[in-house]
């Protein structure tokens, strides 16, 4: 694993398309429903933490013409996705999404399963530059991990995700690493209502959360 980038601390980059749908059962649900909540016909596409580009090839096959710019803070992973032919064309940066975004106003920002990784300032300015980016009737598209409301339900919701994922053919070292990574930054979650709350504060006109399951959610702002 000195090679590639380690991620989570249970598996390499190469490792990562094969295993996020063990780690996370209800992945293509997710990514299926940010696909339907984008704007019709969208021009211009920027995608924060697009990784190896699984939600990249979903979006350039539904909409072809569309420019794409995916940014991601692991130039191993960005050099899986920049090998895939289905993504020719699509414009790859090696950066944190806390840095500068290329100039201009876009369509759709997506980011899917990426923003939890990032301090809980950090989010809100991330949603208060989207907001300014955003072309009139832009919209942004925000898959996440959050934090249960209640400790029982946070209780209740882990034992669902350990049988999830050992069902789904992770193995124990993965299982044990996700499970200590999840204890170790739950401090800095946020519920998925707070998000979605916090969208309208960062100048979104109105905010939804149409798919939620376990720990995973998902917010739409719109300008």
């Amino acid at each position: 694993m000195d090679k590639t980038h380690n991620v989570h601390g249970v598996m390499d980059a190469e490792q990562y398309d094969h295993l996020i749908r063990s780690i996370v059962p209800c992945q293509p649900l997710l990514l299926s429903t940010i696909i339907n909540y984008l704007p019709k016909n969208p021009k211009k596409v920027l995608e924060l933490g697009c990784g190896t580009g699984i939600l990249t090839r979903m979006i350039r096959e539904i909409y072809p013409d569309a420019e794409i710019i995916g940014i991601d803070l692991s130039a191993e992973m960005l050099n899986l996705a920049s090998e895939q032919s289905e993504l020719k064309g699509v414009r790859f940066l090696a950066q944190d999404l806390r840095e500068a975004w290329p100039e201009g106003f876009y369509d759709a920002i997506v980011t899917s399963l990426c923003l939890h990784h990032v301090p809980k300032e950090d989010r809100v300015m991330v949603a208060q530059r989207a907001a300014r980016v955003l072309s009139p009737g832009g919209r942004f598209i925000c898959g996440d991990v959050y934090r249960a409301r209640h400790d029982w339900e946070e209780e209740m919701q882990r034992e669902i995700w350990f049988g999830g994922m050992r069902h789904g053919g992770a193995s124990e070292a993965v299982v044990q690493g996700m499970i200590a990574q999840r204890e170790k930054h739950l401090p800095t979650f946020t519920t998925v209502s707070w998000f979605r709350d916090m969208l309208v504060e960062a100048g979104f006109s109105r905010a939804t959360v149409p798919f939620t399951s376990g720990f995973v959610g998902l917010v739409v702002g719109f300008v």
